[in-house]
């Protein structure tokens, strides 16, 4: 009799720590699937830039990292202006918003900071003016094609045309990444350019709310000539 009560608690007890292994390993066998991306910063100075890519030599790191741009990528100085990418060159302090995915660095925003440079401890310090912020253009689109964009001003007799480019970035008034398939004729935006020689180069493109083509004054920061 005893040992019939024996066996049957010690099976209770060997049904008791299956059960508990079962729980434990189905645990482990199902992972969670939720996943975030976070974005990092960085702080450095450039010391390669090109079509693609942008190398900083970070004051964290003994070696340059490498972070991967696009035409999604924005430029813009420590008050939030848009600057045009031809101020990124050796030697120009950055802080780089970036992502990693993989074993890559993803690039998303890159601040331009002031230039501070010293001589000697006791020489005064010389701030470098902030980089000049390119000139822009409101107004409503008149035509949309491969070369570039054509818009009216309310101080233009006739349409303007701006070419664009792949680095050419197209983002709404918050400044987050659009489709070019947006622009419509009568859609309101303001044109970031730059000049090439005879030539109007779009560099960032701002899609306004739709709301705003009922407004009957455009307003132009600068007029091309």
């Amino acid at each position: 009799m005893k040992n019939n009560i024996r066996k049957q608690s010690g099976l209770a007890f060997l049904a008791v720590m299956l059960f508990t292994a079962n729980i434990a390993l189905a645990q482990t066998a199902s992972p969670s699937t939720t996943s975030t991306t976070t974005t990092t910063t960085s702080d450095g100075t450039v010391s390669q830039f090109g079509p693609g890519t942008i190398v900083v030599k970070s004051t964290t790191s003994a070696a340059p990292v490498t972070y991967s741009s696009s035409k999604t990528t924005t430029y813009v100085d420590e008050n939030g202006n848009p600057v045009s990418v031809e101020t990124i060159k050796t030697g120009v302090p950055v802080v780089v918003y970036y992502e990693k995915t993989g074993n890559s660095y993803v690039a998303n925003k890159v601040v331009v900071k002031k230039i501070i440079t010293t001589t000697t401890p006791n020489a005064a310090v010389m701030i470098a003016p902030p980089p000049s912020t390119p000139p822009t253009a409101d107004g409503i689109v008149d035509d949309t094609n491969s070369d570039g964009i054509s818009i009216r001003t309310a101080t233009s007799d006739g349409r303007i045309h701006y070419k664009v480019h792949e680095a050419t970035a197209y983002v709404d008034e918050s400044g987050n990444p659009v489709s070019r398939k947006m622009l419509k004729q009568g859609m309101p935006v303001t044109i970031y350019y730059e000049r090439d020689g005879d030539d109007l180069r779009a560099t960032r493109v701002v899609v306004k709310n739709s709301a705003s083509i009922q407004q009957t004054t455009i307003q132009e920061t600068t007029v091309p000539r």
